[in-house]
């Protein structure tokens, strides 16, 4: 069983921050009710799926503790934008079950057949190595930016090699068939300075090996 004092470390060393840092944001969104909790000691909750994409957004979309609550409101309940999606499930739901498959056996890329056109446009192999992005928009000149969208773009790939990409961001917004940032980007009518965070593929592996205990499968 992993433990949510466990998993936070887990995500620590996968994403490469300090042990503390990754404590502490547990911690905060723990404290809202978004982490799973029982107990401490033997009584402790198995952490899930869940837990851990919960985590690794806290994680990734903020650099201090006490914002890791606010990060998680503004990008966990994001939903499907893309037009050629029918996935319905918010970002903290999508990423907990691209991180309950993983790790999975891949075939090598010499043996993935042709994937249709778009998909060649617009979900590349190389790009699911960039697995999470986290599109923020940064205050400027006090610019209160409270109204501003927040968007994410989810990538992985599925047990025949092919990689599959779905955009998020508020419910009521249309992206047409931008996977990319700079498509974002014009959601924004004069706000200029953005951050974007990403996690790797390999940081989703790494986490979910320690949830199954299993050794990671060859990428």
């Amino acid at each position: 069983m992993l433990t949510s004092i466990a998993l936070a470390d887990v995500v620590a060393d996968a994403l490469g921050i300090t042990r503390e840092s990754a404590q502490l944001h547990l911690k905060t969104i723990r404290a809202a009710g978004e982490i799973s909790f029982k107990g401490y000691g033997r009584a402790a909750a198995a952490m899930t799926p869940l837990d851990a994409s919960r985590l690794v957004i806290a994680s990734a979309g903020s650099t201090f503790a006490k914002d890791s609550v606010d990060v998680l409101t503004r990008f966990a309940k994001l939903v499907p934008i893309s037009s050629r999606t029918r996935r319905t499930e918010t970002l903290e739901e999508s990423l907990a079950q691209r991180i309950a498959e993983l790790p999975m056996d891949i075939p090598p890329p010499d043996r993935v057949s042709p994937s249709p056109e778009w998909q060649q446009r617009f979900g590349s192999r190389r790009l699911a190595e960039t697995a999470l992005q986290l599109l923020d928009a940064i205050p400027t000149n006090n610019k209160k930016i409270d109204r501003l969208p927040r968007f994410a773009i989810l990538r992985w790939l599925d047990d025949r090699g092919h990689s599959a990409v779905v955009v998020f961001g508020p419910e009521g917004t249309s992206i047409g068939r931008g996977t990319e940032i700079p498509d974002l980007l014009d959601q924004y009518s004069d706000h200029c300075l953005f951050q974007v965070r990403i996690v790797r593929r390999q940081a989703l592996i790494d986490i979910a090996t320690a949830l199954k205990k299993t050794a990671p499968a060859l990428r």
